[in-house]
């Protein structure tokens, strides 16, 4: 049996392909993510997973700011659903990155440190995935405090990180890159420190649940009612 047709519509088919290959042939995945498709592609769909997680909490009119947004990936998936998104990076490298993926008008890319960002610049969500671990405690505690002074006051701060749990069975390169680990209720009564409200989620693989947090790899800390001065009033 000779098979003489594979599209409905032959004409119509090669263009759509001819489009989709012009205009996207210059785009060359960053090496982080080239290494997950060759070495680990389980990896590279937890990591979307997160940033689904997070897209689904988001609003179509937000305006979103990604905290140590690296080489983009992440921050391009949240453009597609929310008015707009900011991701700011420390390594330039990374904001190169960054920009050479992205085609979306309503996605920028910053070089600046978060502790020397504006706080002119406030935001309906601010998100910030896998960073948290890469400082101490310390300055874990001023960052969350700083993401106040970004917040409107009806937004909310998504924070992700690994469990400490998980670090004896993490990769070489995040062993070595990571500061500090959190227990789920340490990472709650952190966050609460400058927010009225926290919601805690736990990750294994693709799968966000409420199980038991000790056999969770990663957590999302979910915050509302930044403890500004509007706070103060709602409390008096």
């Amino acid at each position: 049996m000779h098979i003489k047709k594979y599209s409905n519509d032959d004409q119509q088919y090669e263009k759509l392909t001819a489009d989709l290959y012009n205009n996207f042939k210059d785009i060359v995945l960053p090496p982080e993510y080239a290494n997950f498709v060759q070495n680990n592609s389980i990896q590279l769909l937890i990591r979307l997973a997160r940033y689904k997680f997070v897209s689904r909490m988001i609003r179509p009119r937000d305006r979103v700011l990604e905290i140590g947004s690296g080489s983009g990936l992440g921050a391009t998936f949240l453009g597609q659903h929310c008015n707009s998104v900011t991701g700011i990076e420390i390594k330039s490298r990374e904001v190169e990155e960054a920009r050479s993926i992205n085609r979306r008008d309503n996605v920028d890319f910053k070089l600046v440190n978060f502790f020397d960002y504006s706080v002119d610049e406030k935001f309906d969500a601010i998100v910030s995935l896998d960073v948290i671990e890469h400082v101490d405690e310390d300055a874990g505690r001023k960052f969350m405090e700083k993401t106040v002074q970004h917040l409107n006051n009806d937004g909310m701060v998504i924070v992700g990180t690994p469990s400490c749990y998980s670090y004896e069975y993490q990769s070489e390169p995040s062993k070595a890159a990571h500061v500090k680990l959190y227990d789920q209720q340490e990472l709650v009564e952190m966050v609460e420190k400058y927010y009225g409200r926290v919601i805690v989620f736990s990750m294994n693989d693709e799968m966000v649940h409420t199980g038991h947090p000790k056999l969770a790899w990663y957590y999302f800390a979910m915050a509302f009612i930044p403890k500004n001065d509007s706070y103060k009033h709602l409390k008096e």
